[in-house]
């Protein structure tokens, strides 16, 4: 698929799209059949992957560039698959708009538990030749038996990261349309130097 002839506001549906088909894909898992089973869920969190990158890249690409002192070079983030760095915008964005209380979901209480999950899912390769099962680093390594509890820990807190960062691109939404809306006239918002939120 070409990337240059989606429209900006489709991404938000692409990355919809892939986290609804991981979500049906881990729900036909079977994870009892020994070690074979367990390379089954490599195509499961290849895909969750990339569903956290899309929602990533929707949020530094759409409405939360907004609130970016320089909005990233775009093909630069569309070329990335380093989840860590479109991460770090992110972040940028939640502290400007003074969202860190709000910034969370299960599993997530603050930005550093936000970043540490990112880095799992970062972990996953995203050429798919290579496979690692993420893991929780103060959880003891699955053996064969806890692999099911393993990968549904792992789906469970993905889908709760993907609805974060669904919910705070709509935000961001609102957000920018409250901002537009209640300018002074004559200030260009989009002139990003000049540019400070005042949401608080």
């Amino acid at each position: 698929m070409n990337w240059r002839s989606i429209p900006e506001d489709d991404f938000c549906l692409l990355a919809r799209s892939y986290h609804l088909a991981a979500k049906r894909l881990a729900g036909t898992l079977d994870l009892d059949g020994g070690p074979i089973a367990d390379f089954d869920a490599g195509p499961v969190l290849s895909m969750y992957r990339r569903a956290v990158e899309l929602h990533l890249k929707v949020l530094v690409l759409g409405d939360g560039g907004n609130f970016l002192p320089t909005k990233p070079d775009e093909l630069s983030v569309h070329k990335t698959r380093s989840l860590s760095w479109l991460t770090q915008f992110v972040m940028k964005i939640v502290t400007t708009l003074k969202w860190e209380d709000e910034f969370r979901a299960q599993g997530i209480e603050d930005l550093s538990q936000f970043m540490a999950f990112v880095e799992e899912v970062n972990a996953i390769d995203p050429s798919f030749h290579a496979f690692r099962l993420p893991v929780r680093t103060d959880a003891p390594r699955p053996g064969q038996g806890d692999v099911r509890r393993a990968v549904r820990e792992f789906t469970d807190r993905a889908d709760a990261l993907i609805d974060l960062l669904a919910s705070t691109a709509d935000a961001l939404a609102a957000t920018w349309d409250l901002q537009r809306e209640t300018a002074v006239p004559g200030v260009d918002l989009d002139h990003r130097d000049d540019f400070e939120p005042t949401i608080q």
